[in-house]
């Protein structure tokens, strides 16, 4: 009896946080302001699930699952890569 109000609470959270990363916009359409924002997001993201040892590195689903517990895409993470690189380009 137990399990069952465990496994709502856990579904539950899963579809909040995954309709929130649904609902933002894609990197392309987002500000250079708001890519900043975001990267540091995926920054901190990675930095805890590595530092609690969620997931290991191969283990993408496990790792789409922490990314969207936290309100970010774990398939953002290259896009985000590659603007904050133009980014960085145009300034120097």
């Amino acid at each position: 009896m137990k399990r069952i109000p465990q496994s709502m609470v856990l579904i539950t959270g899963l579809l909040l946080s995954s309709m929130r990363v649904a609902a933002s916009p894609s990197v392309q359409q987002m500000s250079d302001i708001e890519v900043t924002e975001y990267a540091v997001r995926l920054s901190n993201t990675i930095e805890i699930v590595e530092h609690k040892g969620l997931c290991h590195s191969n283990n993408v689903s496990c790792l789409r699952a922490e990314f969207a517990r936290y309100g970010v895409s774990y398939d953002d993470k290259e896009p985000v890569k590659k603007r904050l690189v133009l980014m960085i380009g145009g300034v120097f």
